[in-house]
């Protein structure tokens, strides 16, 4: 049976649609971040990553989640600079509050991190407790081959977890 939630990665031509739901996500983030608005009425944009989604040597990648054909949230990947060493990062993940409960995030990462062999980087920030918690459960229900966190953080504002480095680079 097919799964009821669809990963598409985002083209350029798609680029506005992220940018909107990015507003979602920054203001569900201001809680804790403590962003304001910017002059124009909006939160952070993304420009400089929209940017680089035109660029065929990228390493970033953006997916907007449907589920059941529905647009459910977004998804940012990339490849990151880990320590001398290069890992792909799971960077931001955001499901619109209705389709919350449903078990989407968990099937973003068994089609994502999961199902790729290699190990990932899972940034969290350190204010954003909901995220962590959440982290923390997907650690222990979903079927990573290993997960440590990494000591000490290149980022004192974050939490950082490497998942799946027994499996070893692709």
């Amino acid at each position: 049976m097919a799964s009821p939630v669809n990963l598409a990665r985002v083209s350029l031509a798609d680029a506005p649609l992220l940018d909107r739901i990015w507003q979602f996500y920054e203001l569900e983030s201001s809680i804790w971040s403590g962003c304001d608005l910017d002059e124009t009425g909006r939160f952070t944009s993304l420009s400089d990553f929209l940017t680089r989604l035109g660029n065929p040597d990228s390493f970033d990648w953006a997916y907007l989640i449907r589920h059941e054909d529905q647009l459910a949230g977004l998804l940012l990947v990339g490849r990151q600079n880990l320590r001398g060493r290069s890992i792909m990062e799971f960077a931001d993940l955001y499901v619109l509050p209705k389709y919350r409960g449903r078990g989407i995030a968990s099937e973003v990462l068994r089609q994502t991190v999961l199902a790729w062999d290699e190990p990932w980087l899972i940034c969290v920030f350190r204010k954003d407790q909901k995220a962590l918690a959440f982290w923390r459960r997907a650690f222990e229900r979903l079927p990573f081959s290993s997960v440590r966190e990494a000591l000490p953080s290149e980022d004192p504002e974050m939490y950082e977890f490497i998942v799946n480095e027994a499996i070893g680079p692709g």
